[in-house]
């Protein structure tokens, strides 16, 4: 997947880095990226952000690093979002976490979502860009009839989830939100926890 990955979402990048440039452009302090991929948003973070990037699968994880080669404010590791709380080399809490293209991949969101709130500083920011289950009927059902061919051949993404909901359900707080449709529903977010500051 890591091979097809840039070129198969070449032209949808090309809306959806508007979105990521919009939500990455004022993070600060410490920063976690959940799923850095091939590292399409490095370019996007502002120099003085500390960024650490987590990737569990080696052949993403590899193409991450030469991204991040230029990047001396990001550092990437191979690991799931599971083993960020207990790693010595990653703070134990942080100002921002990026979650874009992820909690459709995560075997077990809701264990995802709930480190998250976890590890977020009581000020600090989740910034979201997930594609989501289709509202629309039709779409919506055909999103669900082809979701079991669609994940083996897709990495494990889930073309069924609502992952707006499953934060929500976490106790994420949305400050902004927007829905849009690009092919299939999406769901952009900059969010915050319910804790007491």
């Amino acid at each position: 997947m890591a091979v097809f990955y840039d070129p198969f979402m070449k032209s949808l990048e090309r809306v959806l880095t508007k979105h990521r440039r919009k939500l990455l452009q004022n993070t600060s302090g410490k920063v976690l990226e959940v799923g850095a991929g091939t590292g399409v948003n490095f370019a996007l973070y502002p120099k003085h952000a500390e960024v650490f990037a987590v990737e569990p699968s080696v052949p993403m994880y590899k193409r991450a690093v030469k991204a991040a080669a230029d990047y001396p404010n990001i550092h990437v590791f191979n690991i799931g979002i599971e083993a960020v709380k207990n790693h010595p080399e990653l703070p134990e809490k942080f100002d921002f976490i990026t979650s874009m293209l992820v909690l459709c991949t995560v075997p077990d969101p809701q264990l995802a979502t709930n480190i998250y709130y976890d590890i977020l500083k009581p000020e600090g920011k989740l910034l979201v860009l997930e594609h989501i289950h289709a509202t629309g009927r039709i779409y919506g059902k055909i999103q669900t009839i082809i979701n079991p061919l669609w994940r083996p051949v897709a990495d494990g993404c889930n073309l069924t989830r609502r992952q707006d909901r499953i934060l929500k359900n976490a106790g994420f707080k949305p400050l902004v939100e927007k829905y849009f449709s690009l092919g299939t529903d999406w769901y952009e977010a900059v969010m915050k926890t319910e804790k007491i500051i």
